[in-house]
């Protein structure tokens, strides 16, 4: 079993399913390793070998149906039917608002038992948005397997949500082996366990919320003061606005409620601004003028407030 768990992880490696490098991720955060697994698409035999493994993981675990987390782990869900003659359903990403409607495509009875099977988990978001519509036409989910395990957090939020992972691969073994085959340097290997180590992630309903220290440290931790904002700005106009923040200290600002140019133009003679006609090349230079004018004239007007 062990030698079959290493053979699959040097084939991953081979076809470039494991990458190491710099790699920024979808939260922002840049991470020393990337795990891309829609490519075992490609590779026929290799897809035959990661459907057998993550079967292989949950042999104990009785299931009616099966359903893959989309996308990419559908190829691998369709594998297992295939080979272990297995019912498979199948949730819709995106639901059609035409047709059935159905969130869930395929046969199945209410009650019946669904295993979800994903490619990777990190947080087990994707997990979760999959087991709600599962859930919500009475399949009943307690199982999930997964071929990799980034081990950041996952099996704990799903365990919160009554759901047992099970793991065909772990990260930190991933790179034991290659480490061990000399297909990756000691040093590489230090470096994705810091990450794993200072990023860890939870769920909580509504949304993926991320530790303190998952936070990328380039990000700052306060606000941009409007000045220097301002200096930042590459935008005449978005310059001008900022620097009139910083002065007044607010944001407070004016929209005009108007559909054409000459509306405006009558709004500006209403509030008597002096507006640089032949300056004004276009029509777009035109209404950036005034809509400043205008939050310059109103902010410098005193105004009388009715109490509420």
């Amino acid at each position: 079993m062990a030698d079959s768990a290493e053979n699959l992880v040097l084939a991953l490696h081979e076809v470039e399913a494991v990458k190491f490098g710099n790699f920024k991720l979808k939260s922002g955060i840049s991470s020393p390793i990337y795990i891309d697994l829609r490519v075992i698409v490609s590779y026929p035999s290799l897809l035959k070998e990661v459907a057998e493994a993550v079967w292989a993981a949950v042999a104990s675990v009785k299931c009616d149906v099966i359903c893959g987390v989309p996308y990419t782990a559908l190829p691998i869900a369709t594998c297992i039917s295939l080979q272990h003659n297995v019912p498979m359903v199948m949730r819709r990403k995106e639901v059609k608002e035409y047709g059935t409607k159905k969130a869930i495509e395929g046969a199945f009875q209410p009650g019946q038992s669904c295993l979800v099977i994903e490619d990777l988990v990190t947080s087990g978001a994707s997990v979760l948005e999959t087991v709600e519509p599962l859930n919500a036409v009475g399949l009943k989910v307690t199982d999930v397997v997964v071929l990799i395990d980034r081990e950041q957090g996952g099996p704990q939020t799903l365990q919160k949500n009554g759901l047992k992972l099970h793991a065909t691969l772990k990260l930190t073994y991933i790179v034991d082996v290659l480490v061990r085959h000399g297909k990756v340097a000691k040093e590489v290997a230090n470096s994705v366990g810091q990450f794993l180590a200072e990023n860890q992630t939870s769920v909580k309903t509504g949304g993926l919320s991320v530790t303190a220290n998952s936070i990328p440290k380039s990000l700052p931790s306060r606000r941009i003061p409007y000045g220097d904002r301002a200096a930042l700005s590459q935008n005449p106009t978005g310059k001008k606005l900022l620097e009139l923040m910083q002065r007044k200290q607010t944001n407070l600002s004016v929209a005009a409620d108007v559909s054409t140019a000459q509306a405006l133009l009558s709004l500006a003679d209403s509030v008597r601004l002096q507006v640089p006609y032949p300056s004004l090349q276009t029509k777009q230079q035109m209404c950036s003028f005034l809509k400043l004018k205008l939050v310059q004239t109103l902010w410098a007007s005193p105004c009388d407030v009715p109490e509420r």
